[in-house]
């Protein structure tokens, strides 16, 4: 009996990380496919307009802007927590 008893632990714990595994991959690839404008990149900081083009924008190590004037939410968060944000 306590073979049965590993054996569904096993496969109880096996399928919780694959489905895990799965949702992390959806978030990671919707965020790297999610692309924001100036007003929302200042919003996501908490700063003003003015502040992320004077201070944010052209700053070394902040994340290029991408064309059409785009940044990537993922590496801004990614920036977010390599700064201690």
């Amino acid at each position: 009996m306590d073979d049965i008893f590993k054996s569904l632990k096993e496969w109880i714990k096996t399928t919780i990380t694959d489905v895990v595994d799965k949702l992390v991959a959806i978030r990671i690839a919707e965020l790297e496919g999610t692309l924001l404008k100036r007003k929302e990149v200042a919003e996501m900081l908490r700063i003003d307009v003015t502040t992320f083009d004077d201070y944010y924008r052209y700053m070394d190590g902040f994340p290029r802007e991408l064309p059409a004037k785009r940044w990537s939410k993922l590496e801004i968060i990614k920036w977010l927590e390599n700064t201690g944000a």
